[in-house]
């Protein structure tokens, strides 16, 4: 009996247990489907628990008296078979949509339950009463409540495939375990005396099996509570989503401001220039005509170049990767003018950016200072010809990586780069330019050339 006592406890505390997981979950906002439906198996996973407590009270009052026996039979069998009711209705939601339908159905089976549970009633032979009454629960609601559960839960693959392979791999478990449970729990029934009860019952499965139902039912219950707890972590993930889609819009905001800035300065810049030089091209039209033709020329140009620059910004505007190609443009437009600064050295550059860059705090204001920062050092001081730009980055990390043909940095000069606090040629900001970006910071340098390599992991 103890034992007997122990199981019924453990089965009921992990159907419980599933319940009230799943309650602290649905009274989050989602926009999942399956999140909709859920709260009809945390009302299976609490009733279930009490009904399978029940098996543990019931026995406990039959010293009292007949009467808190019945009263206790009969809170039990009601609520063994609600639960049922539950669990069919959240199977049948998966396939339907409207809760007309899956309430309806399982309110009419219950409906026809309690018709039989009544007309069964004999209060002199309440042990019969109380088996047929039990099976017949779990003929029409059990084991059709179960198995609708599985099937309906492996529908869900589908919708949940973008989630990710593991909420897959834990929601096909559940599937199964449910698949499993109906037979278990609804077609394994205490002995009776129509078929197929007959034959598969209880005592038959200990006879094969050599354990009772009861400890095969708790252990499935058990892993099907494990497997629902860790397929609520897709709505720990769509939370994720939503909270870096709000980061996303708010940087995308930002960025979008600090384009329409620089669009309004750059704009303005350039065709107030070429204003004022248009404004020369008429003085000299008369005076000196070719050279009034160049001026007019070299501002067909300029107007050429802020007409693409904004075509640029506008797409970077338009598009979906949340202002990362404005900021690739703008960065194009740093080396730009590097190489204009520097116009005996051959800049190369190669940029492209990861989106979730953009997300990064202060991100395009420390790597826009670490890039110019980059090619004046190696412009000003190693002596090179070229300087290679390659910006680049996966899912999983961003990659500065900006590299000369020059004379390299002094050995002891080098050394006191990667002493603490230690300043050489700029370096030292750069170092705490990284450090402010948890970025791993490294540098190489030797007789032919510095490469100097920015990584930064994704969080």
């Amino acid at each position: 009996m103890i034992n007997n006592q122990v199981i019924y406890f453990i089965y009921g505390l992990s159907f419980f247990t599933m319940g009230l997981a799943i309650t602290l979950q649905i009274i989050q906002p989602s926009q999942l489907y399956l999140s909709k439906t859920l709260w009809l198996l945390a009302a299976f996973g609490f009733t279930h628990a009490i009904s399978e407590w029940g098996y543990f009270f019931v026995p406990l009052q039959t010293a009292d008296s007949k009467e808190h026996l019945l009263l206790l039979a009969q809170i039990h069998l009601l609520t063994m078979a609600l639960s049922f009711a539950f669990l069919l209705a959240f199977g049948l939601a998966q396939y339907f949509r409207s809760p007309k339908t899956y309430l309806l159905i399982p309110f009419v089976i219950l409906l026809i339950w309690y018709i039989n549970y009544v007309l069964y009633f004999d209060r002199n032979l309440i042990p019969i009463w109380y088996v047929k009454c039990e099976i017949w629960a779990r003929y029409l609601l059990g084991f059709p409540g179960a198995a609708m559960a599985g099937l309906g839960l492996w529908i869900q693959v589908k919708e949940l495939k973008s989630w990710g392979s593991q909420i897959r791999h834990f929601l096909k478990l559940a599937s199964t375990t449910l698949l499993f449970y109906s037979v278990l729990a609804g077609l394994i029934v205490p002995k009776g005396d129509f078929f197929p009860s007959t034959v598969l019952n209880n005592e038959h499965f200990y006879i094969i099996f050599h354990i009772p139902v009861q400890v095969a039912r708790a252990l499935l219950s058990i892993l099907l509570s494990w497997y629902v707890l860790k397929l609520l972590s897709v709505f720990r993930l769509e939370y994720q989503n939503a909270f870096d889609r709000i980061q996303q819009l708010e940087t995308l905001a930002k960025e979008r401001q600090r384009i329409a800035n620089d669009i309004h300065d750059g704009a303005i810049q350039a065709i107030y220039g070429s204003g004022m030089l248009l404004d020369r091209a008429e003085e000299l039209i008369d005076k000196n005509p070719e050279r009034s033709k160049e001026i007019i020329s070299d501002v067909i140009h300029r107007l050429n170049d802020t007409i693409d620059s904004l075509r640029r910004y506008i797409h970077g505007l338009k598009s979906e990767d949340f202002g990362r190609s404005a900021v690739d443009e703008h960065l194009l437009q740093i080396i730009k003018q590097s190489q204009d600064a520097f116009s005996d050295l051959k800049i190369t550059a190669s940029i492209k950016l990861p989106n979730w860059f953009i997300l990064i705090p202060e991100g395009f204001e420390h790597i826009n200072f670490i890039l110019q920062e980059a090619i004046a050092n190696a412009a000003r001081h190693s002596s090179c010809t070229t300087i290679d730009v390659v910006i680049s980055g996966t899912e999983e990390k961003f990659e500065m990586r900006i590299s000369d043909n020059g004379t390299g940095i002094p050995a002891l000069l080098l050394e006191k780069t990667k002493a603490p606090g230690m300043n050489g040629h700029g370096l030292g900001s750069i170092k705490q330019r990284a450090k402010q970006l948890n970025a791993k910071f490294d540098l190489l340098s030797d007789s032919n050339g510095t490469s100097l390599t920015i990584i930064i992991g994704r969080k």
